[in-house]
């Protein structure tokens, strides 16, 4: 077991003392009710993150103005009437012994254009949103800065131990330090010394409001990764004078919604990524610092600590997937840490404008809920042993249900196995690792290499049948697709087919586009086509996760056929049409890529044949892990 004396040592933030170094990172949740106030929902995710053993809670993004939400179910902080109800959630998370902070925001320019027209330091729209900013007037700014002093005194009186201003990924206060987003020509704006005033005028003025000994912390992005945003000589300049006024604390990150992979990192960037931007800037400071960013391995975090790169690691999405990931690595249960994948499901979900949840941890929202224990257990099979038959065999199994699962293969997993293939997918690998961990600590009997009939399961009479045998490609209805210089995707990141120099991958979803890519990375010419010409590439995907993904695949080298339709395959190539014109893709080899089926052939078989049965993830329809892990859940809980 490696020690981890580092990562649990206590520390202080001023006079605060915190009894280990993992930080809670502020995450927005959609917990809120629509007026902003803190709801029972809202307590028991707290509530349950608070019991997991982390030192510090730094709740999320709360608003300090109308008109500054994200959302119309963000905290709020503007009036003393959201005092009571932040007081509640302060006093749960103290129960556990845990610190917190509450997060003071503005989104500015980045305010969703149907709550209303955003405001910013200068009329400059933001690329994703898309909506024009009305330029702040000089005493609306100056109103501003008492609006954030106000609600840091209100956060005080509510119980809070400290503040946190948000000043990064691309909100109000990070776009007027930025050159990017601030052409003002008033005391608020031109050289960066203008640009910080409203910051350290925020600062100072709750200095003023809550005494000297409360701790306020900033978060920043220490580069935005845009042209003539903020970059570290300036963030260092930036990080001194927000200590020299009173910050006790700097929280490094990085990016803004435009360079929103920097802001929720995607497993293609590596563990870790931000931290030579924080080591950067504890260089320049002599407050603690804390950095986030793909921190999901409790060693890592100790070995960030211990070689003195930042003082505290702040764990956000690692606590979705896992409350308990501090109690659990400091007993030394690293292969029980379920560990965030960095997929950014999370994300998606709340773009999609749906309360947080997180794919590989279904109780997110639901922590109220208790998974209770049987009274009458059932005998339960379950057939397949990919991520959503192991969540339900794991539930059910607690729930104290007599579980046996079959699986056709001679290892667990199913599909991700070669989901975790195509770069930046390995993260895949450590839940399959979890969930299979699981079901050796539950001593559920696990069946491996045994294909069972629906003549067998109905000679077993189990109570109870859960059918998770996921999903198959055939080949598509193209004329050629049968020939001999064809291959499956499929076979191809398997591993079981190989192909020549120069490759049509032909199928547009997300299987097709890592196909591809995994070709480009292996040096091969490759193009792509949809398989209908309509839709986008990797649809399929979420707002945040399909952004990403395309970046990382059009960096590939890629050649991409918009707009065009299959005609046929020969053995020169791919046929296409498009605009009206056909052509030859000239190709060694070609792979297709077509839209999986569902695996239904032994559910039918076995309807009206049992007392239950239960069918979950791809072989109801082709989806993702989510659905899988999700639908686990819910059968287990309910059976």
């Amino acid at each position: 077991m490696e020690p981890l004396e580092s990562l649990f040592k206590p520390s202080n933030i001023r006079n605060l003392k915190l009894k280990n170094r993992i930080v809670m990172a502020p995450m927005f949740t959609m917990f809120a009710d629509e007026n902003g106030f803190v709801s029972d929902q809202l307590c028991s995710y707290y509530e349950e993150r608070a019991k997991g053993g982390v030192g510090f809670i730094i709740v999320e993004n709360t608003a300090i103005a109308p008109g500054g939400e994200s959302h119309p179910r963000e905290l709020s902080l503007h009036h003393d009437k959201y005092i009571p109800g932040l007081q509640r959630l302060s006093d749960i998370i103290h129960r556990y012994g845990v610190k917190t902070a509450i997060q003071l925001h503005h989104t500015g320019r980045q305010r969703p254009a149907y709550l209303g027209q955003p405001v910013a330091p200068s009329p400059i729209p933001c690329r994703v949103m898309k909506s024009m900013p009305r330029e702040l007037a000089t005493e609306e700014v100056d109103q501003l800065v008492e609006d954030f002093a106000q609600a840091a005194r209100r956060a005080k009186e509510a119980g809070f131990d400290a503040v946190e201003f948000h000043g990064a990924h691309g909100y109000l206060i990070c776009q007027f330090l930025s050159g990017y987003t601030n052409k003002r020509t008033d005391k608020y704006g031109g050289d960066l010394t203008n640009r910080m005033r409203f910051a350290l005028h925020i600062v100072m003025k709750t200095r003023e409001k809550v005494g000297d000994q409360f701790p306020i912390l900033f978060r920043i992005s220490a580069k935005e990764y845009v042209p003539t945003g903020l970059d570290l000589d300036e963030t260092r300049i930036i990080a001194r004078n927000l200590q020299d006024v009173g910050v006790n604390c700097l929280d490094i990150s990085a990016g803004n919604y435009e360079t929103g992979q920097w802001t929720c990192q995607p497993s293609w960037l590596p563990r870790g990524c931000l931290v030579p931007l924080a080591d950067d800037i504890k260089r320049s400071v002599t407050v603690p610092v804390i950095v986030a960013g793909r921190i999901n391995d409790p060693i890592l975090a100790n070995s960030i600590v211990q070689q003195g790169k930042a003082d505290f690691v702040a764990l956000g999405r690692p606590l979705l997937a896992d409350p308990e990931f501090p109690k659990k690595a400091k007993e030394g249960k690293f292969d029980e840490i379920r560990m965030c994948m960095a997929c950014c499901h999370c994300m998606d979900t709340l773009m999609s404008g749906q309360p947080l949840t997180c794919a590989i941890n279904a109780s997110i929202g639901k922590e109220a809920f208790v998974l209770t224990h049987v009274k009458r257990p059932k005998r339960i099979l379950i057939v397949g042993g990919g991520p959503g038959g192991m969540e339900a065999a794991r539930i059910a199994t607690i729930r104290g249900h007599e579980v046996t699962l079959y699986e056709k293969e001679q290892f667990l997993g199913g599909q991700l196995h070669l989901a975790a293939i195509p770069p930046g997918k390995e993260e895949l690998t450590t839940t399959i690792k979890f969930l299979a961990s699981q079901l050796t600590k539950l001593a559920i009997d696990v069946k491996l290499s045994q294909k069972i009939s629906a003549e067998q399961i109905i000679s077993l009479k189990p109570d109870a049948v859960i059918i998770a045998t996921g999903s198959y490609t055939s080949l598509p209805d193209i004329p050629g697709a049968n020939l001999d210089n064809v291959v499956m995707a499929r076979d191809v990141i398997s591993g079981k087919k190989d192909v020549g120099r120069k490759v049509v991958v032909v199928g547009g979803g997300r299987v097709g586009c890592e196909t591809a890519e995994v070709l480009a990375k292996q040096g091969k010419d490759v193009t792509l086509v949809r398989m209908s010409g309509k839709g986008r590439l990797a649809g399929e995907l979420g707002l945040s996760s399909r952004a990403s993904f395309l970046i990382k695949l059009y960096s590939s080298g890629i050649l991409v056929e918009a707009q065009s339709t299959i005609e046929s395959i020969n053995e020169s190539g791919v046929v296409i049409t498009k605009d009206g014109q056909s052509k030859l893709l000239k190709a060694d080899t070609v792979v297709l890529s077509p839209k999986p089926s569902a695996c239904i052939e032994l559910a039918n078989q076995l309807k009206g044949k049992i007392p239950q049965l239960h069918i979950i993830g791809d072989c109801v329809q082709p989806r993702g892990i989510a659905d899988a892990i999700h639908e686990g859940f819910a059968v287990g809980c309910n059976l």
